[in-house]
């Protein structure tokens, strides 16, 4: 299987692992994407999908879907630990704007990847 694809067992489906995000999920807010992420011990990263009616009709939010689709195929090799993840549009977004998907995407990754060496680096020193 090649590194930018989007197979089934990347995508989290089941509403017992939405809900499981929602509780134990790390809050990240990186504009205009609101995340929730979860570090796995194994496997492959996970991405989920909740946008809302109040992003806009179906067009629009199917606009913003298949933008953050395309960023989680593009750079989840770049994570270096595997996660689950739900992500969300703010609602402060502009509806016709989903261009900054894919630089806040890159964003989320470094800020998750910067929070395993610090964690790495918390664990080593003690």
């Amino acid at each position: 299987m090649g590194k930018f694809t989007f197979p089934r067992q990347a995508r989290i489906v089941r509403k017992r692992d939405f809900e499981g995000l929602r509780r134990r999920g790390r809050p990240m807010v990186v504009f205009p994407l609101r995340l929730r992420v979860l570090r796995k011990d194994e496997g492959e990263s996970r991405l989920g999908l909740a946008v809302g009616r109040k992003v806009g009709g179906a067009v629009v939010r199917n606009r913003w879907k298949r933008a953050i689709r395309e960023a989680f195929r593009l750079h989840r090799h770049r994570l270096k630990e595997p996660y689950d993840m739900v992500v969300s549009v703010c609602r402060e977004a502009r509806p016709d704007r989903p261009e900054g998907v894919e630089r806040a995407f890159l964003e989320a990754i470094r800020e998750l990847n910067g929070a395993d060496e610090n964690t790495a680096e918390t664990n080593s020193t003690d």
